[in-house]
Order: structure tokens, then C-alpha cells, then sequence
């Protein structure tokens, strides 16, 4: 989670992030198909929804993730990610989310401490709003364990600062939608 505020509140299981909801959507819907027919249907040899143990955060515990495909002869860890066209377009001219890349990398490293060849990462953009497959677009990078080290260090830091200051002192990222919509 890129917001401080956001992880520090997840980390300590607050009252609040537990009962906050949203209204529903198709949009988990729609994922949910898409992973179930890429694995079914066309990645059948690849290996899905890996359950892996990515490291700990002192005092907190293990940190756990799952990936969605993994390509064990390629040594490449995959993630889908369904979103719009527009989103899509702007992550191809200015870059993918950093929290993507770091959650990729993260699921790289705890496929790596289970054993398996890791060389890159793919996160697979999938537009929910397209007919279009050229439409559907790959980025892929080298593996890099410091990434990962890096994110595991920061939820560190602040579940340390969650827990000296409790959640709510800690900054909220200006971009966050949850902080933003609850007025905080």
C-alpha cells in the first residue's frame, strides 16, 4: 500500500479499516473471470495462485501474497491486472504504479525463498473495456530482490511508527483514494 496511513492502519487491524466498505461493483467480478479463464483455459501449464511466504516485518510477523501465474521454464512471476483502456494508455506513457512493481517483486522474492527459478517479473495489463487484444499490455522487468527488501524495510518502519504513534498520526499519501474519501 503506497498511503502510510493506510498500511500503519491494516498493519495494526483497526477498527475502522476492518468495517470500512465499499459500494459494490462488478469490477472484482470481472477479475475474478478473467483469472479463472486465463488459468483454465490458456495458461493451463503454468503455475497459478501460488501461495508464498515473502519475508517478515520485525515485531508484526511473516508477510504472505499470492501470485497469480508463474512460468517456471521462463522463470517469470506474473500478476494480472484488469483495468481501463485509459488507465492502460497512461501507465504506457508514464510508467507503471510503484506499488505494482513492488508487489510483483515481492511475490518474485517469496518464489525465490520457496525454491523456484526466478529471472523477471510481468505485470499484464488487461483492459476490462477493450475487444481489443492488442490492446492488452506487458510490462516486464529484471527480478530484484533489493525491491522487495526495500518494501518488506518500509512496512517495517511503519508498523513501528503505527504502533509508537498509533495509525492515525501517520502521513496519508496525497493521491489516496480511502483517505481522501474519509475526509482524513
Amino acid at each position: 500500500n503506497p498511503c502510510p496511513k493506510c498500511l500503519g492502519e491494516a498493519m495494526l487491524g483497526s477498527e475502522a479499516g476492518l468495517i470500512q466498505s465499499q459500494e459494490f461493483s462488478l469490477y472484482p467480478w470481472i477479475g475474478t473471470a478473467v483469472h479463472y479463464y486465463l488459468e483454465h483455459s490458456i495458461f493451463k501449464e503454468a503455475e497459478h495462485e501460488l501461495k508464498l511466504y515473502v519475508g517478515d516485518v520485525p515485531g508484526y510477523g511473516p508477510i504472505k501474497g499470492t501470485t497469480d501465474i508463474y512460468f517456471p521454464e521462463e522463470g517469470i512471476v506474473g500478476d494480472w491486472k484488469i483495468v481501463g483502456l485509459k488507465k492502460i494508455k497512461q501507465y504506457r506513457l508514464k510508467g507503471v504504479p510503484l506499488q505494482y512493481r513492488y508487489q510483483a517483486q515481492l511475490y518474485a522474492h517469496g518464489c525465490e525463498l520457496a525454491g523456484k527459478n526466478v529471472k523477471s517479473i510481468a505485470i499484464i495489463f488487461i483492459p476490462r473495456d477493450s475487444g481489443n487484444a492488442n490492446d492488452i499490455w506487458i510490462h516486464e522487468e529484471k527480478y530484484q530482490s533489493e525491491m522487495a527488501q526495500a518494501a518488506l524495510d518500509r512496512a517495517g518502519r511503519i508498523y513501528e511508527e503505527a504502533n509508537r504513534l498509533g495509525w492515525e498520526a501517520l502521513p496519508s499519501s496525497d493521491d489516496c483514494w480511502n483517505c481522501n474519501m474519509n475526509g482524513w
